[in-house]
C-alpha cells in the first residue's frame, strides 16, 4: 500500500488521522513511553511510512506481515530523530520502557551499560530494519541495554497505546506483530549465543597459552 499525501489522507481518513495526531510518547500513567525528543506522526512523512511498512513485511521465510498488515502498524508509529551520540535507551532504565523503535536510517551500538565495578561490554551494532526495545513494550520490564547512535537516526517508535489501539481495532495484526516481535528477539538472542560461544573459545584458547608460558616458566626455573 502506498501512503497519500497529507491533504488526501486527511480527507479520507479524518478519524483515524485525528486518533493518531493525538497520540503521544508522553502518557501521563507512571510506566508509560516517555520521550524527551520531539515526535509527530509518522503517516505525515508518506516516503518514510511507507519504508517503515516495507520493512515491517520483511521478516524471512516461514512468516510476515502481509503490506496492508504493516501499513496498518505504521499508522501507529511516532516518527522521532536522533543525533549522532544520542541516546535512545539506556540499561536498567525502568522509566522509559513503554515504546519499541524500528530503526528507518542509521547505526545504533548496542551495549551492556555501565555499572558498578563493571565497564559496559559492546554487544552489536545495528541499523536500518532493526527493532529495539521492543521486550520493554510488552511486558514494561527496565531496559536490557544501551543503545547509542554512532550516526544520525531516523526511528519509527510504536507506543503501549498504539500498541493497545492494535489489539482492540486489529487483534490478528496485534497477534502477528506479537510474533514478529518474538522472532526479532529469538534471532537476537541466537546471535547473542554465538557471540557468548566466540568467547568462551577465545577464553580458553588465552588460558591453555597462558598455562603452557607458566610450564615454560617453570622448567626455566
Amino acid at each position: 500500500m502506498t501512503f497519500c499525501s497529507n491533504t488526501a489522507w486527511e480527507a479520507t481518513s479524518t478519524i483515524q488521522m485525528s486518533r493518531i495526531c493525538t497520540m503521544t510518547l508522553s502518557d501521563t500513567s507512571p510506566k508509560s513511553a516517555r520521550l524527551a525528543l520531539p515526535t509527530r506522526p509518522l503517516v505525515e512523512v508518506p516516503a518514510l511510512a511507507s519504508k517503515a511498512a516495507e520493512l515491517l513485511s520483511t521478516c524471512g521465510p516461514g512468516f510476515s506481515l502481509e503490506p496492508d498488515e504493516a501499513t496498518s502498524i505504521a499508522m501507529q508509529m511516532r516518527l522521532v530523530h536522533y543525533p549522532a551520540g544520542a541516546k535512545l535507551f539506556v540499561a536498567g532504565d525502568d522509566t522509559n520502557t513503554r515504546y519499541m523503535l524500528l530503526i528507518l536510517e542509521g547505526d545504533v551500538s548496542v551495549d551492556t551499560g555501565e555499572s558498578v565495578g563493571a565497564e559496559k561490554v559492546d554487544i552489536s551494532v545495528i541499523g536500518t530494519g532493526a527493532l529495539i526495545g521492543e521486550l520493554a513494550l510488552l511486558d514494561g520490564s527496565p531496559r536490557s541495554a544501551s543503545c547509542t547512535a554512532i550516526t544520525p537516526v531516523i526511528a519509527a517508535a510504536l507506543t503501549a497505546t498504539g500498541m493497545q489501539y492494535l489489539l482492540e481495532q486489529h487483534p490478528l495484526i496485534a497477534a502477528k506483530l506479537a510474533i514478529y516481535i518474538a522472532r526479532s528477539a529469538g534471532d537476537r538472542l541466537r546471535s547473542l549465543s554465538e557471540q557468548l560461544r566466540m568467547y568462551d573459545q577465545l577464553t580458553a584458547r588465552l588460558q591453555l597459552e597462558v598455562d603452557q608460558l607458566r610450564a615454560s616458566v617453570q622448567r626455566i626455573a
